[in-house]
């Protein structure tokens, strides 16, 4: 039987090893797959005045937000500490305040998102859903709001020690007072979870009900292939955020309530190890947007293609072409030099 030191050791090189492996393949096919869902929706004039898209082009932004500044330095800290401190690359309160912002925006473009394709698909005789200028401004409060919400998180957080281990952890400092209760009670599960999730589900299959009615109505195919890409490509996405999501809520929940009251090493870095699959599991909810849409919609390929080849392929070739430097017909020179000469 292994001594517990033994087990120990174990258990810290599975977490280093999930970190690096895992980590590192979810930021760097996150990042690509989110810049790649910026460049269509932004270059797409389709897309630029569809409200859906706009909230699907800022959830990439704040995806690739948080891949950078989650994913990314729990992969160096792996790397470079064996104590796997992330604390010391980047502050704690930091990486507290910023995942709640990025975190609060992105489900909020969801909500948005599922929401406007609801109002767009019951509405046919409207090209759009939310204005575009509501749907801008709302981004822009939402924005405000989620850093205010932060600011809490950036002042109760801090680094403390893991009980039992030579961990340290970015926790709230303030265990059992007024805001680690609104935190593990409201903001975890009710404001990341049940209610966001319930807006998106509902609106979801409204869009997806409202989708199937409007192939009995008269609506020009081009209008009718664009929801039902998008209602499609949302659908999918809540689907993603439910299995990769909620799991998480309900383990850090329960991680949280344990490490408080339970000092035992062992049973310290079996959660840690149980927290932190659970916690790549939505750093993939963060990386695995691009691929979804790759997946379930193959409108979304063809503009992919045609962006990257027939747009921006070709502005490159156009810009070597004029850049290039064109070679003097020799017969041509040669004949006004002996025009020259001759004189």
């Amino acid at each position: 039987m292994p001594s517990p030191k033994t087990t120990i050791d174990i258990l810290d090189s599975v977490i280093r090893y999930l970190n690096i492996s895992v980590g590192l393949f979810l930021f760097v096919f996150g990042i690509a797959g989110n810049l790649l869902n910026i460049v269509v929706f932004s270059s797409l004039k389709t897309f630029r005045r569809n409200p859906c898209a706009v909230c699907l082009l800022v959830l990439s932004c704040c995806e690739n937000g948080t891949l950078i500044l989650n994913t990314l330095i729990d992969v160096l800290a792996s790397m470079l500490n064996d104590t796997f401190d992330a604390n010391a690359i980047l502050p704690c309160k930091i990486r507290a305040a910023f995942a709640q912002i990025f975190a609060t925006i992105s489900l909020s473009m969801m909500c948005f998102s599922a929401i406007d394709q609801s109002i767009s698909t019951s509405m046919p005789e409207r090209h759009h859903g939310i204005n575009p200028k509501i749907m801008r401004r709302l981004i822009a409060i939402i924005t405000v709001l989620s850093c205010v919400h932060a600011i809490p998180f950036f002042i109760y957080y801090d680094i403390q020690p893991l009980p039992g281990t030579n961990l340290t952890i970015c926790r709230i400092t303030d265990a059992g007072e007024v805001f680690s209760k609104y935190f593990i009670y409201i903001n975890l599960p009710l404001v990341n979870g049940v209610i966001p999730v319930t807006i998106m589900i509902l609106f979801g299959l409204l869009s997806s009900r409202n989708v199937h009615r409007m192939y009995n109505r008269r609506i020009y195919i081009v209008r009718l292939r664009l929801e039902k890409q998008l209602t499609g490509m949302v659908l999918a996405k809540i689907f993603s955020f439910a299995v990769t999501v909620v799991p998480f809520l309900i383990v850090y929940i329960i991680r949280y309530s344990i490490s408080l009251y339970i000092t035992d090493p062992i049973f310290q870095n079996q959660i840690l190890l149980a927290q932190r699959v659970f916690t790549l599991l939505i750093y993939a909810n963060y990386a695995d947007t691009f691929y979804i849409f790759l997946a379930c919609s193959a409108r979304f390929r063809r503009q992919l293609k045609f962006v990257l080849f027939n747009i921006y392929l070709q502005q490159y070739r156009a810009k070597s072409n004029i850049n290039r430097v064109q070679p003097i017909d020799r017969s041509f020179a040669l004949t006004i030099d002996s025009g020259i000469e001759h004189k």
